[in-house]
């Protein structure tokens, strides 16, 4: 007959730590988190222009798709808020810092 035997090693055992945690953590307020929506989370649907795995070209395509529209009714429209959330889920952070930088200096080759 096979008989298991489990030693707690720590001392204070689990009990005393969790204790000990609680109560050095200094009590902060919770901040009130702006709720998240469906369309906060989607990202770019399937475009029948990049079928493959390489989504380099979509990134950019709809990055320019955006300052498009953001050029003819302003940044804050609805309309043009759709390709901002597509272009910021399909681009790498630094892609999108460069051409926010060539576009400030005017040497951006983008065509929108």
């Amino acid at each position: 007959m096979l008989v298991a035997i489990c030693f707690d090693f720590q001392e204070g055992g689990e009990e005393e730590q969790a204790a000990e945690e609680t109560e050095e953590a200094p009590e902060e307020e919770e901040e009130e988190k702006p709720k998240i929506t469906v369309d906060d989370i989607k990202t770019a649907p399937m475009d029948f222009r990049f079928p493959t795995t390489n989504q380099a070209k979509h990134c950019y395509t709809r990055y320019n798709e955006f300052h498009k529209c953001a050029a003819e009714k302003g940044e804050d429209a609805k309309e043009c808020q759709k390709y901002a959330r597509y272009y910021r889920s399909l681009c790498p952070g630094e892609w999108v810092d460069k051409w926010n930088e060539e576009r400030e200096s005017g040497t951006y080759a983008g065509r929108y």
